[in-house]
């Protein structure tokens, strides 16, 4: 079952939302703005699952996310894409997400996507 939530989201406004419709359905979550590091966050915070942006100013959330299933502390933890690229949803859930959201969202669709997980 999912409780804690990691958001990685550079944009605030977005990040904020997020975490408010999360929270809203009583999910705990954290909010990261920066690629840089966010491995050994998501370590510590042990989250049941990530939503987790692509285009990040200091970093790739592919390869982020690569990051994240290669290591051991991390690679259990389901992913789901939040992000304006449009067309990639197959591809990223082959390549292992768990789930895949096209800005903008709606709120009933982000909730759905993560309760499904």
């Amino acid at each position: 079952m999912v409780n804690k939530i990691m958001i990685l989201e550079d944009d605030e406004a977005i990040a904020e939302l997020i975490r408010f419709y999360l929270e809203e359905e009583g999910f705990q979550t954290s909010i990261s703005s920066k690629g840089e590091g966010f491995v050994d966050k998501v370590a510590e915070y042990q989250p049941d699952l990530i939503t987790l942006d692509v285009l990040l100013p200091d970093a790739d959330g592919f390869n982020i996310f690569r990051m994240l299933q290669q290591d051991e502390r991390t690679m259990d933890i389901p992913v789901v894409f939040v992000t304006v690229r449009e067309g990639e949803k197959e591809k990223r859930i082959r390549m292992g997400a768990s789930g895949y959201i096209v800005k903008p969202f709606k709120k009933d669709e982000l909730k759905e996507t993560i309760k499904s997980i």
